[in-house]
């Protein structure tokens, strides 16, 4: 069967946008450089395409105000690394200004109590910028919607499956995922629990969609119609016992709403 040229995109993105699902769970400084990279250069071959650099224009345009104020949260981050001298920081971070004045007798300091950890944190925000911008550029129609909606039911499907089997068998620590921390409660690839529960509350809601989907469109044979469906809730299932074990306050609350 030959791929058309957007399912061709959509699949090379969902292959590195599960690399960036896995491998930013250690929070690991080189894999967030390893998804910037991989997201950037995916970003970059996209706008080469006349029809994607349209659609990216389009949205810019209609979200100019809120593209300038994430650039200002931008903007903030890089601005805690920077060195500043000991007077300015009584003023922005006291309490920094404290701990720097008992521990030592320099003249410039960050904001940042971890400069070259905020400094990464920088990619992984711009990262994620590009990742909505991606997304606004590929999936344009209400098909390609549905496509990525059944990505995240199954990617989240996947993920609340291994965090699930990691806390039942005590959250070991396994190569980059350090799980120990929180060995009564799911944290599978993410840095912590409430980081799963979030992912997962987008994961369930591209479930809802999708069966919303399935309702509605009579176009659909009702065998597939009920297969998918089944799978769909099987996903919901798990996705939803994923996040209740991960135990956040912020991800059951949101479970609830």
């Amino acid at each position: 069967m030959q791929l058309s040229k957007n399912k061709k995109y959509q699949y090379l993105f969902f292959s590195i946008l599960s690399i960036y699902i896995i491998f930013n769970g250690g929070n690991s400084n080189l894999f967030i450089q390893l998804n910037f990279v991989l997201i950037s250069l995916f970003f970059l071959f996209c706008l080469k395409d006349k029809n994607y650099n349209l659609h990216f224009k389009n949205f810019y345009q209609s979200n100019k105000n809120s593209i300038f104020i994430y650039i200002i949260f931008l903007i903030y981050l890089f601005f805690q690394i920077i060195p500043l001298p000991i007077y300015l920081l009584n003023f922005f971070s006291p309490e920094k200004h404290k701990f720097i004045l008992m521990m030592s007798d320099t003249s410039y300091s960050s904001i940042s109590l971890s400069p070259s950890n905020s400094f990464f944190q920088i990619f992984h925000f711009l990262t994620l910028l590009l990742i909505v911008f991606i997304l606004k550029m590929v999936f344009y129609t209400e098909r390609h919607k549905y496509r990525f909606y059944y990505y995240l039911s199954l990617i989240g499907f996947i993920t609340s499956f291994i965090a699930i089997l990691f806390y039942l068998y005590g959250n070991p620590d396994i190569l980059i995922f350090k799980n120990s921390y929180y060995k009564n409660s799911s944290t599978g690839f993410f840095i912590n629990r409430t980081a799963l529960a979030v992912f997962l509350i987008f994961c369930l809601i591209g479930s809802f969609e999708l069966l919303k989907n399935y309702e509605e469109n009579k176009n659909i044979q009702k065998s597939d119609h009920f297969i998918q469906k089944l799978y769909i809730r099987l996903f919901v299932i798990f996705i939803s016992i994923g996040i209740i074990t991960s135990f956040s306050r912020i991800g059951n609350f949101l479970l609830l709403i």
